[in-house]
């Protein structure tokens, strides 16, 4: 029995670690391909990059783990049922639930993992990542020139030149608009060749210029509409320093981006979701008591009831000069248009904070459905592949995406239930697992009584038996 566990967890494990790691590599890919635009052109050394790739794999490995474990509980068992392992494992007594314990447990471990990731590895990883992604993308381009097109990528400057030989760094044909003085009017500097050396400090550009002119128009005086001032020159060499310190890549404080609900663990969301509940009903009753002025609140039904006047005879609006009735129909709409808009803005306000509170339960809630995706994937994958017994890359593959697709459809719009507060936290974020659970019991009991669900006679032979059912 020892060896038949061992031969197990040793298949599960070669089918899963391969796996687990193109799963990750491919959805890595799909972040590649997303933010290709704001990693391009920006000068980013390799550790940099390495970096985000590696803070980016941390934070896909909740939607990596589950498909790999579904994949790889299909394949484990799909491969012992088409070598007849599993049948002569049942020849000798052992039944499937003895077949799953071994990999059971590494299911509670790698539950265990799941938690650990989504509750220290990937707060810590999305908040590395977005302080970085941050950095990036307030990096500006690196100095990028192309034949023909005008560059503007240095801050005052628009540049363009003609034609650039790759072998001596040598640019020709040049045209530079010089605004960094900041007046209405730019200089103009042409030039037949040049040639750029950065500094040793990397902080300076030296743009050599050879056989060129300035042109630089001046302000008009006064009593001279008609003339226009201006200077120009003409040089054989001369020699432009751009400032790149803009171009230097910097760290923001990663303190800016920590309370962020994608940040934080358990304890923190759960801190955090009661802070703010206080909050919303700090600034409900705030609302309650500036708005005494306009209305009385019922004590029974909670809802605001209009004060009326009593003991105001009709006549005294009437007997008010007409200027002066329309001074008091002017106040009296001013302050209800200022009433009306001290309540949008403060039911507004509550609802924005709401969200916010929303979010912090559906990532509270984020933490444990993890762990438990990856035990329901495994009571489905397994036996599904001990019905079916096909291994390899084949049928288990189509079998796990769709499965996954399922239970990824239905996560989505569990959590899309929860932001829109058509259903509280706890529904909306395990309803994939409420789903799905029975499917894997039902595929779990079917394994265990050698079902023929999936055998071509079994559904014939049913299919008779209906035929002539219906014929008597």
């Amino acid at each position: 029995m020892k060896k038949l566990n061992l031969l197990i967890v040793k298949q599960f494990t070669k089918s899963f670690v391969p796996t687990f790691l193109v799963v990750l590599f491919i959805l890595l890919m799909q972040f590649v391909w997303l933010y290709i635009d704001d990693l391009a052109g920006k000068g980013l050394s390799a550790w940099v990059i390495t970096q985000l790739m590696f803070y980016f794999s941390a934070s896909i490995i909740p939607m990596a783990l589950p498909l790999s474990i579904l994949l790889a509980s299909i394949m484990t068992f799909g491969n012992l049922g088409e070598t007849y392992e599993l049948v002569a494992a049942k020849a000798a007594g052992v039944s499937i639930w003895s077949m799953f314990t071994p990999l059971i447990y590494v299911m509670l471990f790698l539950g265990v993992f799941g938690f650990f990731t989504s509750n220290v590895l990937i707060p810590e990883a999305n908040l590395k990542k977005g302080s970085l992604l941050y950095d990036i993308k307030q990096q500006k381009p690196t100095i990028l020139i192309q034949d023909g097109v005008f560059f503007n990528g240095i801050e005052g400057i628009s540049m363009r030149v003609g034609k650039r030989n790759s072998e001596t760094d040598e640019l020709f044909d040049i045209v530079i608009y010089d605004q960094r003085q900041g007046g209405s009017k730019p200089v103009i500097i042409t030039a037949e060749k040049g040639k750029m050396i950065m500094g040793e400090d990397k902080r300076y550009l030296f743009f050599t210029l050879y056989n060129g002119a300035r042109y630089e128009e001046m302000d008009k005086q006064q009593g001279y509409d008609r003339t226009y001032p201006h200077t120009t020159f003409s040089f054989k060499e001369e020699e432009i320093v751009f400032d790149l310190q803009a171009f230097k890549f910097s760290r923001t404080d990663e303190s800016l981006f920590k309370n962020h609900h994608q940040m934080l663990n358990v304890v923190e969301l759960s801190n955090g979701y009661d802070s703010l509940g206080g909050v919303i009903a700090e600034k409900r009753e705030s609302l309650r008591k500036s708005l005494k002025a306009y209305f009385h609140f019922a004590d029974s039904t909670q809802k605001l009831m209009p004060i009326k006047a009593t003991n105001i005879p009709d006549s005294i609006f009437t007997h008010l000069l007409r200027f002066t009735q329309q001074t008091v129909v002017t106040a009296a709409l001013n302050n209800a248009r200022s009433a009306k808009g001290y309540v949008e803005y403060s039911i507004s306000d509550v609802n924005d904070t709401e969200r916010t509170r929303i979010r912090y339960d559906i990532e509270w809630h984020r933490k444990f459905t993890l762990s438990v995706a990856c035990i329901i994937m495994f009571f489905i994958g397994a036996p599904f592949g001990a019905i079916i017994r096909k291994g390899g890359f084949g049928m288990p593959v189509v079998i796990s995406v769709v499965f996954y697709i399922i239970y990824h459809i239905i996560s989505i719009t569990g959590e899309k239930m929860v932001k829109t507060a058509s259903t509280s936290a706890t529904m909306g974020m395990w309803l994939a697992v409420l789903i799905l659970a029975p499917v894997g019991l039902i595929l779990t009991y079917l394994a265990s009584t050698d079902s023929g669900l999936f055998d071509k006679a079994s559904w014939k032979s049913a299919f008779k038996r209906l035929l002539l059912i219906g014929k008597k």
